[in-house]
């Protein structure tokens, strides 16, 4: 952890602090957040529509980190997730994750994937890339399933740590997941699959810590 502690304030650019239930609040982190934290979850959700209440996650990536130098990985996982109200979806979100029964046909319900996420992921501080519909998809899918929140009080959006550092840069002139990860030549195991967007924003955060450790 000792190795980790001039990065906390960078890192604390994307802190924000959590309600009980895991919801976002307006209040910024501080470095005084990362106490007691061991582990990242980088994960990444892939969802039928954009609002919370109709519509569903199809597909979760998750990848479990240590929060020391390097950011070694601890550990793995993803699956799609089985709709129960696949008439709610938006065309278009169906189109960009792939979605189509045959391929969905051994999903898992939304009541098996919480519980494996939680497996993977309790204790650990929730991070993503733009992380604010994810995080309101996987509080309400926890609520679904009736499962408290298990993760740390805080979480963690990597986008402003990049915005942050390579604005000025002049070679990233948007900031998606897409376009910085291409930017920092991070090559990419597929588009809009969950597992490999988490295995992106991962990456990203690695190379921004070396960047930021390099000045």
């Amino acid at each position: 952890m000792v190795a980790m502690d001039a990065h906390f304030p960078l890192l604390a650019a994307g802190l924000r602090v959590l309600e009980p239930d895991g919801r976002l609040t307006p209040e910024n982190g501080t470095p005084a957040h990362f106490e007691g934290v061991t582990s990242l979850l980088v994960i990444d959700l892939e969802m039928s529509g954009s609002n919370a209440q109709m519509h569903e996650v199809l597909d979760i990536g998750a990848v479990r980190v240590t929060l020391a130098a390097g950011l070694p990985e601890e550990t793995s996982w993803g699956s799609r997730v089985k709709p129960k109200h696949i008439g709610n979806a938006v065309p278009g979100a169906l189109k960009v994750v792939g979605y189509n029964a045959k391929a969905w046909r051994d999903a898992l319900d939304l009541e098996e994937a919480i519980p494996r996420l939680t497996d993977v992921g309790a204790g650990a501080l929730i991070t993503g890339w733009g992380i604010g519909q994810d995080m309101a998809f996987l509080v309400e899918s926890f609520r679904r399933v009736g499962t408290p929140w298990p993760f740390a009080p805080v979480a963690l959006d990597v986008q402003p740590i990049a915005r942050r550092l390579l604005r000025d840069t002049g070679h990233v002139d948007r900031f998606n997941l897409g376009h910085v990860a291409d930017r920092l030549g991070i090559g990419r195991m597929g588009e809009h699959g969950a597992l490999p967007d988490a295995f992106a924003t991962y990456d990203v955060l690695v190379k921004l810590l070396e960047r930021a450790a390099a000045g």
